[in-house]
């Protein structure tokens, strides 16, 4: 794996500005950062460089946060549907440590981050290593991949496994009541989500929140309305789905 790195590393645009300092310009955040005295932030960058420079499979697949939530990175599912954008958990959270750290001394720090964030994969890297800690059935697995292409793998694996909820949007956009229920009852039971939709034989759409559904009606309040006052429809008057944006 150090080879891998070694190359990824000549591939990184460093140069040297004033005061004989080192600096390379992050491809996420797009700002020059100074890296003497800062090996965390080359190990990092080439994490990143692999990401989008190396992986070819992850370019359209994936969205990446640095030092998002305190933590150094975050992958996310790209949301291409701009009507579908509701909140979602990191698909993986990434430290990264200088390369004479021993990784098996952060296990707690990244158990923490995972579970505060509703997150399953947590990757430890320090150039020469990798440890990722996996979530199964509560319980965190502990694995050792050779090479950064494995990590390609595990992130394609866990992206693939949360497309179900796109295809549900779809059928309700098309008037599918059971999908819409099944939105409701994921997204609409809180404030957080703002759904907009259409009932039959009403001109205009509604953007509601706080969904519950009860026999065959469907209770909600109206976006910007600070009323008590629920409002009402029968399931029978659904007519389709418009967005739900988080």
């Amino acid at each position: 794996m150090t080879y891998l790195n070694e190359e990824i590393q000549q591939k990184l645009e460093i140069y040297i500005k004033k005061y004989n300092q080192q600096y390379i310009k992050c491809l996420i955040r797009g700002i020059e950062i100074p890296i003497n005295g800062r090996p965390e932030e080359l190990v990092r960058q080439i994490f990143i460089h692999f990401l989008i420079k190396e992986s070819k499979l992850l370019s359209d697949k994936i969205t990446i946060k640095v030092e998002a939530n305190n933590h150094d990175i975050e992958i996310y599912k790209k949301q291409k549907n701009e009507t579908f954008k509701p909140h979602q958990n990191p698909l993986m959270i990434v430290e990264v440590k200088r390369e004479d750290v021993n990784l098996q001394n952060y296990y707690n720090q990244i158990e923490r981050y995972l579970t505060n964030s509703g997150c399953n994969i947590g990757i430890l890297y320090n150039y020469h290593e990798i440890i990722a800690l996996i979530k199964k059935h509560n319980q965190f697995k502990i694995y050792y991949p050779n090479h950064l292409t494995e990590i390609q793998e595990l992130i394609l694996q866990v992206n693939s496994s949360i497309d179900k909820d796109l295809l549900e949007f779809e059928n309700a956009q098309n008037g599918n009541l059971e999908s819409f229920i099944y939105l409701l009852q994921k997204y609409g039971k809180y404030t957080n989500h703002t759904i907009s939709f259409k009932l039959k034989h009403q001109l205009l759409v509604i953007d509601g929140y706080l969904f519950t559904i009860q026999d065959n009606k469907i209770y909600y309040k109206i976006c910007g309305q600070y009323s008590k006052k629920q409002q009402v429809f029968d399931c029978q008057d659904f007519e389709k789905l418009i967005s739900i944006i988080y």
